[in-house]
């Protein structure tokens, strides 16, 4: 019984950590774009890129991440991919070619545990679904805003490449305190054709309606780490500035990461959910809309962006075991909406980049941005009206 408390306890402990390594390595980024491209002399705009790659891996590569774990267990899965988290991150401050490589092995590490963590949560905690994901959306913000405003300080008394160093040793520290988990690794079994793999939710139309929800949502929200900060510079605030305001974007996004999974739980019809949140992104995009150079005014956008963001993310990562009945459904789900979905994410900051580049301002990407998060939230009502994606 010790053993088993004390498994739970590096599970627990894991999801946390995992959260932790899940944005912060790339979303930090944006805060220190210019000394990037100032160490290897490019454009900074040329380094849109680095958050797009990960959504582009997020894309292609999810739907394969079910059938790798089936073969050798969903906490191994996770720790190798955890080894190339770390190896990617360190090879990011050697070169221009090692930077864009460095961010190809992030963004294979995280499609892993992008996709197996709902399963393991289903798994290992059935009765905790809400609890654990609450857990895990926390850490994943509330590291991104440290990520995103620490990185700054820490490039002027050092360099960038030591603020990404003190992201790879997170890495490495996670990957250390995941191995008693692997103690309870077991591949999924191969009998019973179709038990192991779940449905094919390609071919359903509520699976569909959260897939687009997803993709649009993340648009919406890689988006806004791509580009706040630029925004806010563009608007007069300064480099210091801007830099707090991406932190304050990912700091108020953790009240909503916890609870909305708490709640998403507890309540049978969740549009409502969806209806608040999505106005939230909205209110936040339409104040982008206005030429005001305060940060007072910033650090009020943030709030709103960050609450109805985290809201929206901490629902859906719910919704994948809510609307599935066994780990397997769950896993399938997950691969499917967030293979599509992140391909449909990887879009924004490159849509949204060039826009700004062809007009000289943010006004019509700002515009398509809007657009794009009124569609988001009518397909999360869509995907409400049904309990579960499989019907019985």
């Amino acid at each position: 019984m010790q053993q088993t408390h004390r498994q739970t306890g590096f599970l627990v402990l894991g999801f946390f950590l995992l959260g932790a390594c899940m944005r912060a390595p790339f979303t930090s980024l944006p805060s220190v774009v210019n000394e990037i491209a100032a160490s290897f002399h490019v454009p900074a705009t040329s380094l849109g890129i680095l958050t797009t790659i990960p959504l582009l891996c997020f894309g292609l590569l999810s739907s394969i991440v079910p059938a790798v774990s089936r073969r050798i267990g969903n906490e191994a899965a996770i720790a190798i991919a955890l080894v190339i988290l770390a190896l990617g991150s360190a090879a990011r401050v050697l070169s221009l070619t090692t930077l864009m490589l460095g961010t190809v092995l992030i963004g294979v590490a995280t499609t892993f545990i992008n996709v197996l963590l709902p399963a393991i949560i289903t798994e290992k905690t059935p009765a905790k679904i809400g609890l654990m994901t609450s857990l895990f959306n926390v850490s994943l913000t509330m590291f991104s805003a440290l990520g995103a405003y620490l990185i700054t300080p820490i490039a002027q008394h050092s360099s960038w490449q030591t603020g990404v160093q003190v992201l790879t040793g997170l890495v490495i520290l996670t990957t250390l305190l995941w191995i008693p988990t692997l103690k309870g690794n077991r591949p999924a079994p191969t009998q019973a054709a179709g038990a192991s793999q779940g449905h094919n939710m390609y071919r359903n139309r509520r699976a569909w309606y959260l897939l687009l929800y997803f993709g649009l949502s993340s648009f919406v929200f890689y988006t806004t780490v791509a580009w706040l900060p630029s925004i806010a510079m563009d608007h007069g605030l300064s480099t210091n500035q801007a830099s707090l305001v991406a932190g304050l974007f990912q700091l108020f996004s953790m009240p909503t990461a916890f609870v909305v999974p708490l709640l998403a739980t507890k309540v049978k019809k969740r549009g409502a959910i969806v209806a608040v949140a999505g106005g939230l992104t909205l209110l936040g995009y339409v104040g982008l809309l206005l030429p005001i150079g305060n940060l007072a005014y910033y650090t009020g956008l943030a709030l709103l962006l960050g609450l109805g963001t985290a809201s929206t993310f901490g629902l859906i990562m719910t919704l994948f075991g809510l609307k599935t009945s066994n780990p397997a459904d769950t896993s399938a789900l997950s691969g499917m909406v967030q293979s599509l979905g992140y391909l449909l994410a990887a879009v924004g900051p490159w849509l949204t980049g060039n826009l700004k580049a062809a007009t000289g301002n943010w006004q019509l990407a700002l515009l398509v941005t809007i657009v794009i998060t009124l569609v988001f939230t009518g397909f999360g009502l869509l995907s409400e009206r049904h309990d579960q994606i499989i019907e019985k």
